[in-house]
């Protein structure tokens, strides 16, 4: 029961980023500060759906989702951060 509860937690947090596109508006002054705690948030539930993975051993499809969207949402922010730096 323990580890459905930590690899379902591990797919909501997939969910929760999206939020981003209702809350973030790019005229705000405070965009960039809402854009890196999003990304934080981001990093933080990419490492945990990967201890999961590899430490705790859960490889059900909760875990494994949660691990791919996260690691898509990586890859989207390291592309738009090095697309802005051109």
């Amino acid at each position: 029961m323990k580890d459905k509860v930590l690899s379902v937690i591990s797919l909501i947090t997939v969910f929760i980023p999206i939020t981003m596109l209702f809350v973030w508006r790019p005229t705000a002054s405070n965009a960039t500060s809402i854009a890196i705690g999003y990304g934080i948030f981001i990093l933080i539930s990419f490492a945990y759906a990967l201890i999961l993975f590899c430490k705790k051993q859960l490889r059900n499809i909760y875990v494994k989702l949660g691990l791919a969207i996260n690691t898509l949402y990586i890859v989207c922010l390291l592309y738009t951060s090095d697309a802005a730096d051109d």
